[in-house]
């Protein structure tokens, strides 16, 4: 959440197909707000996508993805309560003082981007071991920036989070949810309702 402006001495590489558009097959285009082209501005931006594993299986539905510019991320942010966003930089800060997956270690290693979405950000737990999880990244034009992010994050952090929240800020998120995403009801009777946007 509020990440800024992350173009300090950042990678660019090939967008990888886990950030391609479900409905199409291809990157995102739009921004989900203001349908700015995303490709054409060369604004950064940022997308995201929750996923929930079929029982049993290594299947995934994506229950929710979409594409949002650096200046809409910003307006996101900014209607947030002050209350939610210093708790969740608070929990972040903490889980990541304790994680052995730091982003330095995460890209000095390897520049695979695609490895790094193989695990937790903050757990270490491997993503395929998860029944529900939410994928982050950034971009600009056609191409995926590397810097802190991309990276995974398992159900069981998106739970603790989402417990965290003020009453103010659920309701933004479920304003967000809810004008973009629409669904049939029986689908968001099975799977229920994101529980927290990350960008």
């Amino acid at each position: 959440m509020d990440r800024g402006n992350i173009d300090q001495n950042p990678a660019y590489v090939e967008i990888v197909p886990d950030f391609y558009c479900d409905e199409t097959g291809e990157p995102f285009v739009k921004c989900i707000e203001c349908e700015t082209d995303l490709i054409d501005s060369q604004e950064q931006y940022f997308i995201e996508k929750a996923k929930r594993r079929y029982p049993n299986t290594q299947e995934t539905l994506t229950i929710f993805e979409f594409a949002i510019c650096l200046s809409c991320t910003t307006k996101l942010n900014q209607s947030l309560s002050q209350e939610s966003l210093s708790k969740i930089t608070e929990f972040q800060t903490n889980l990541l003082r304790n994680s052995q997956n730091s982003n330095s270690e995460r890209f000095t290693a390897s520049s695979s981007s695609e490895n790094v979405l193989d695990t937790c950000l903050f757990t270490g737990n491997r993503i395929s071991m998860c029944d529900e999880y939410q994928l982050v990244g950034a971009f600009r034009g056609d191409k995926m920036i590397l810097h802190d992010l991309p990276f995974a994050i398992s159900g069981e952090v998106i739970e603790a989070m989402s417990e965290i929240l003020s009453e103010q800020t659920k309701e933004e998120f479920d304003g967000f949810v809810s004008k973009h995403f629409t669904g049939p009801p029986e689908l968001q009777e099975l799977w229920g309702k994101p529980k927290l946007i990350l960008i």
